[in-house]
């Protein structure tokens, strides 16, 4: 099964869904910004994902998105701080 790197954002309003996705969320990868995501799914998984976003955001007042991540963009990677070791393209 071919599995997709995706970057998940998002701003959620009320404090209880919010804990509520990024608990969710820690199953499928690891957190890189307070409201941001880099997890790592198939097909089958990314539907349950989808799924699960959009049965417990209030859709008039929060936005998830999801940004999927090739492996080529994955190289061009550039992070700095928080301790992290940085990625730069050479």
């Amino acid at each position: 099964m071919k599995k997709t790197k995706y970057l998940v954002t998002y701003d959620i309003s009320d404090n209880k869904i919010r804990n509520s996705l990024s608990k969710f969320l820690l199953q499928f990868g690891v957190r890189v910004q307070l409201s941001c995501f880099e997890i790592e799914c198939g097909e089958k998984e990314l539907k349950a994902v989808v799924s699960f976003i959009e049965k417990n955001i209030d859709k008039s007042l929060d936005s998830v998105f999801l940004f999927p991540i090739s492996k080529n963009m994955e190289s061009s990677i550039i992070e700095i701080g928080k301790g992290r070791e940085v990625r730069r393209l050479l």
